[in-house]
């Protein structure tokens, strides 16, 4: 990137564009959330390049939920853990908004690994959550709960040597938020009811077993392909957090032994007190049931299939630049926002309706094409009536054959002529020497009986 922000930056707001956050000048708009806005930026005279998230006014307008977060997020970054992601710089921008400076992530967020591959092994699941509890338990000890962890808050990094190297994001950004008299961002709901404890789900106190809670959800997730907890609504949701029993993995994937069931419900436990006491314990019991229904974890990190390049070139932020540290806070593809519904219940849902509506054109068209042939095949034809005069008939009308006389006794039950509509009036019988044939109008004939009329597919007659 250059020292002046690059042509390709059309998605920044103009206001934006150029404006110095501390050394460094702000670049393209990676993405925006409830709680801010992700830019590529660059250092003018180092060359390097990092992500720049800029609170939204409202969100920093309270000055002592800003200086909380800030030092909790200068004690996350002393622990100097490599699965953390590091924040270096601090400040505000000349209107006022405050800023902070982080490292700019090539990869993927966790959310989009799963949309691509639905769900983990359990090797996999126990080596990728590894490194992320002992991250946990690192912050823990020094005092600091994340309180919003979930697939969009871990980055998925792959080193030169294959390895996949996650990234835990967003330390104390939920205790801001909690803290803070600022509840709603532009009417949107704040947090992750998804992977919600009870105890934060109720507004209690929460600890590092709050976040334990919020690790069996992901195993949960990762084995499964599918959230333990969910509901129509947010408050449906955190009630289930609450109240309601989650399921056995086993129970969800029958081809996942038994044997993984205890340690996850553990940590999914409604208090506090029946959990781990620590994110690395409760790892450390859901290997050794690995192992015990016969799957050997390797200790080392995984190595999960990385993006294709034409996969990376259909997502939203990946064609010019690497994806950044913004997912976390960027809107599901079903239009309904993260905070408001999580990332499980929406995105699998939500590629599925994005197909549907690409197809709405051709739906339209076989429905209409399916009302237009009933309408045709159910309008009344064969009530035209009869020619009034000889010169009404066309050539291609026949006459009606000569009447014969029948006794009056028997005309009641003589049908009448199939070229005669069946509500024409009966005529007289003529004299003899008058007998001529009376040219008529023939009714066009039915293709059957109301029965056996073209009926349209019950799976054509509402597409929606």
């Amino acid at each position: 990137m250059a020292d002046s922000p690059s042509p390709k930056a059309t998605s920044v707001a103009p206001e934006i564009t150029g404006w110095m956050a501390g050394e460094y000048r702000l670049g393209r708009k990676l993405g925006e959330g409830g709680f801010g806005t992700v830019y590529e930026a660059v250092h003018p005279l180092l060359k390097r390049r990092a992500a720049v998230k800029v609170l939204h006014r409202i969100a920093g307008s309270d000055s002592d939920s800003v200086l909380r977060f800030v030092a909790e997020a200068r004690a996350v970054n002393q622990i100097k853990n490599r699965h953390i992601i590091d924040i270096f710089s601090f400040g505000k921008l000349t209107d006022g908004r405050h800023f902070y400076v982080m490292d700019l992530l090539e990869g993927e967020p966790l959310d989009r690994f799963l949309l691509r591959e639905g769900r983990c092994c359990v090797e996999n699941t126990v080596q990728l959550l590894r490194p992320i509890a002992e991250a946990l338990d690192a912050a823990h000890a020094a005092g600091v709960v994340h309180r919003d962890l979930k697939p969009q808050n871990i980055y998925l990094v792959w080193d030169s040597t294959g390895e996949t190297v996650p990234k835990l994001l967003d330390f104390g950004m939920a205790k801001l938020l909690g803290d803070s008299r600022v509840h709603t961002v532009s009417g949107t709901p704040l947090g992750t009811p998804l992977y919600m404890s009870p105890e934060q789900a109720r507004g209690d106190i929460v600890d590092g077993r709050s976040d334990v809670y919020a690790l069996g959800v992901l195993c949960h997730e990762l084995l499964t392909g599918r959230l333990p907890i969910t509901g129509e609504n947010t408050i449906a949701v955190l009630m289930a957090h609450i109240i309601q029993a989650p399921p056995r993995v086993s129970e969800v994937c029958p081809d996942l032994s038994p044997e993984l069931d205890a340690p996850v419900l553990r940590m999914l436990e409604k208090k506090p007190e029946q959990r781990p006491a620590t994110a690395s314990e409760a790892l450390s019991e859901l290997a050794r049931a690995a192992e015990r229904a016969g799957v050997q974890v390797p200790s080392g990190p995984p190595r999960l299939s990385r993006p294709s390049p034409d996969v990376e070139g259909n997502l939203e932020h990946s064609q010019e630049t690497a994806d950044t540290t913004l997912q976390p806070f960027s809107s599901g593809p079903s239009g309904l926002s993260d905070p408001d519904q999580g990332r499980a219940a929406m995105v699998r849902s939500a590629s599925l309706s994005h197909k549907e509506r690409s197809r709405w054109r051709l739906w339209v068209l076989l429905v209409a094409a399916g009302a237009a042939a009933s309408v045709w095949f159910g309008r009344g034809w064969h009530d035209s009536p009869l020619a009034s005069s000889p010169s009404a008939s066309a050539p291609s009308r026949a006459p009606v054959p000569e009447a014969v006389p029948v006794p009056a006794a028997a005309a009641p039950s003589v049908a009448p002529s199939p070229g005669v509509a069946p509500n024409a009036p009966e005529p007289s019988t003529p004299e003899p020497s008058m007998r001529e044939a009376v040219p008529v109008k023939p009714a066009k004939r039915m293709p059957g009986p109301p029965s056996a009329r073209p009926r349209i597919p019950s799976d054509l007659e509402s597409p929606f």
